[in-house]
């Protein structure tokens, strides 16, 4: 009797590991991004714009069968930055990160016809920090002649977590064009000012604490194999 439990068992178990594989899509992705940091803590003459990166590695997808409800897992290499111009003598300078993405995302996808579907996205994105410029270097760029070397590089957040809000079109059941915005729910940066100030700290910040949180758009193209 126990023998013809643990062979049921095992078939169950192959049974629904099948069902999952034959939903399991494999795929590429890449974009670009439009983001705008959200700064605290500078002067006001100093202003962020938004500065153009890119997103681009592979994606796994899984639709479970149950009303159009899917999940996708993606492994991103992500470049993206912020434009800083300090408007009282017109200098600017581009801050970049490259970072490790890996957006997780429950989607809703309403089937128009055999070849054209609308989807509905959301979900966490964790990122982890690659490579970065020196913040401290750059705004004292911009705010004197001299570049001061002992300005630390304020604090970037090795990991970060956002909201990915959005949705797209899957066109012939692998290709799909997705715009989504996220949110971010904790600082890519942040350094206590605190004592440690002098004539160029002064020309930059505006209280003891310098923060920043990123807030970006992703337009991205993926196909599905």
């Amino acid at each position: 009797m126990k023998k013809l439990i643990c062979l049921f068992t095992i078939l169950a178990f192959l049974g629904v590991a099948n069902s999952m594989a034959q939903g399991l899509h494999f795929g590429l992705k890449a974009g670009v991004l439009g983001n705008k940091a959200n700064v605290s803590g500078m002067r006001n003459q100093f202003k962020e714009e938004s500065l153009t990166g890119f997103q681009v590695g592979p994606m796994l997808q899984y639709q479970t069968g149950f009303h159009g409800i899917a999940l996708d897992f993606s492994l991103l290499y992500v470049q993206r930055g912020v434009k800083l111009t300090n408007t009282s003598n017109g200098r600017s300078t581009d801050i970049r990160t490259q970072s490790i993405d890996i957006p997780i995302e429950l989607k809703w996808e309403m089937g128009i016809s055999d070849d054209f579907d609308l989807f509905l996205g959301a979900g966490p994105s964790f990122s982890f920090l690659v490579d970065e410029d020196n913040w401290g270097r750059k705004l004292v760029h911009i705010a004197v002649d001299a570049i001061d070397k002992d300005l630390s590089s304020m604090g970037w957040r090795s990991t970060e977590v956002g909201l990915n809000l959005g949705g797209g079109v899957k066109i012939v059941k692998h290709l799909m064009v997705s715009c989504y915005y996220n949110i971010g729910l904790t600082q890519s940066a942040k350094h206590n000012i605190g004592g440690n100030k002098h004539d160029v700290i002064d020309q930059i910040f505006d209280g003891d604490v310098f923060e920043s949180k990123n807030r970006y758009w992703q337009l991205s193209l993926a196909y599905v194999f």
